[in-house]
């Protein structure tokens, strides 16, 4: 009997392993409108925190405020479904979702940006 559940334990562990592999990187962008409160802003991280626990949430200190985050997630049509949700909110004027660019960030991130 241990060895048949060992066997659906590592059996589980390893659907899950594969999972994970299949995750996709995206970039959300959240443009708030002038009714936003922190509590919306807090919502929003809360909605995408569904999808990605770990994800990376900054909001830029504009006005109105500019919400982005990068986060993995194997959902299906995750950003017609994100965009959907979040552009039904009354506080929310465009929601842009896409895959992230794989990209590596070339030199320092601390040197400031200059002009070729």
């Amino acid at each position: 009997m241990r060895i048949a559940v060992l066997v659906a334990v590592a059996i589980t562990a390893g659907v899950i392993a594969c999972d994970s592999d299949s995750a996709v990187t995206y970039d959300v962008t959240i443009s708030f409108n002038t009714s936003y409160t922190q509590q919306d802003i807090d919502e929003t991280d809360a909605l995408l925190r569904v999808y990605d626990g770990g994800l990376e949430y900054v909001t830029q200190e504009s006005f109105p405020p500019t919400g982005v985050a990068i986060l993995e997630t194997d959902e299906p049509d995750f950003c017609q479904t994100v965009e959907a949700e979040l552009e039904a909110k009354t506080y929310v004027d465009a929601v842009s979702c896409g895959e992230a660019d794989e990209r590596e960030p070339s030199g320092d991130p601390d040197e400031p940006v200059t002009n070729p």
